[in-house]
């Protein structure tokens, strides 16, 4: 049993799925809301304005897909080689890719790196990247879709090396409320509540709700 393995629980260990690497995992997706509410069985994380990125690393093929399963790993190369000094050597993980302007999140900005395909123009751009991991899907032949949120992002936190450009997304206990606030106050795009033991479903989910600063023309439930 891997050390990781050791920590869980007896009926957590039995909800993990023996798996091999996979080629592509539909990342979940948020539903959005107009609801605020704080919840101790709910956690908060701040809402960023980037691109979702799944990052697949199977001993040295190391792969970034896009929600639309498109492959951006010479538009971020400095990604690439970040996941190639983890420890971990087959792994999953969900995550958004921003670029910030006046320490917020700015998606326009972000355009400017996200039309490079040449991964030496892409080191020499301007636009520097974060990529804010909040998931783990898989880990060491092991799909963790049936573990309860909080232990895959404790997993995270274990099993994956947090240094620029890779950043593990922290998140609020509690206070939806107060943090969506402040979320505004910043001029940030608003807050991701997600339902604390939630498993991962690779689909549009009302366990994890967009609190929007400013929502658009979005539909809401």
């Amino acid at each position: 049993m891997s050390g990781w393995q050791e920590a869980l629980t007896a009926d957590e260990r039995d909800a993990l799925k023996k798996s091999g690497h996979p080629d592509w995992m539909s990342p979940m997706l948020a539903t959005l809301t107009e609801k605020r509410f704080s919840d101790p069985g709910w956690i908060y994380e701040r809402k960023l304005d980037g691109e979702r990125l799944l990052l697949f690393r199977s001993g040295d093929d190391v792969r970034l897909l896009t929600r639309n399963r498109k492959r951006a790993n010479d538009t971020y190369p400095e990604l690439v080689e970040a996941c190639l000094e983890q420890g971990c050597t087959d792994f999953v993980v969900d995550g958004e890719v921003v670029a910030f302007k006046n320490g917020v999140s700015s998606f326009s900005r972000l355009q400017q790196r996200m039309k490079i395909t040449d991964p030496d123009e892409a080191r020499k751009s301007r636009v520097a990247i974060h990529f804010y991991v909040f998931d783990m899907l898989h880990v060491d032949g092991y799909d963790l879709d049936e573990l309860p949120l909080r232990t895959r992002k404790r997993l995270l936190r274990r099993l994956i090396g947090f240094e620029k450009p890779l950043h593990f997304t922290p998140h609020r206990n509690e206070d939806g409320e107060a943090y969506f606030e402040e979320a505004c106050s910043k001029g940030w795009e608003g807050v991701i509540a997600k339902r604390a033991d939630s498993r991962y479903r690779h689909s549009r989910s009302s366990d994890w709700l967009k609190f929007k600063c400013d929502h658009g023309q979005e539909l809401v439930i």
